[in-house]
């Protein structure tokens, strides 16, 4: 797989670094899940968070308090 997008140039650097070997099938599943995650990161990403306060011992099995 030639590198065509950021993600897959780290994907294969890393791949490499760490010696795993994987085929066409498995680096296109990797980047399948990746098109699914890239969007909801970028938008946490680019997030203003400025005025939010930090939730205080937050327990996690349950959803944020008001």
């Amino acid at each position: 797989m030639e590198a065509q997008t950021a993600f897959q140039s780290y994907l294969e650097g890393a791949l490499e670094t760490f010696g795993i070997a994987c085929d066409e099938a498995e680096r296109g599943v990797m980047l399948g899940v990746w098109s699914i995650y890239e969007p909801g990161i970028e938008l946490l990403r680019d997030a203003d968070l400025e005025g939010i306060e930090p939730e205080m011992r937050a327990d996690l099995s349950k959803p944020p308090s008001a």
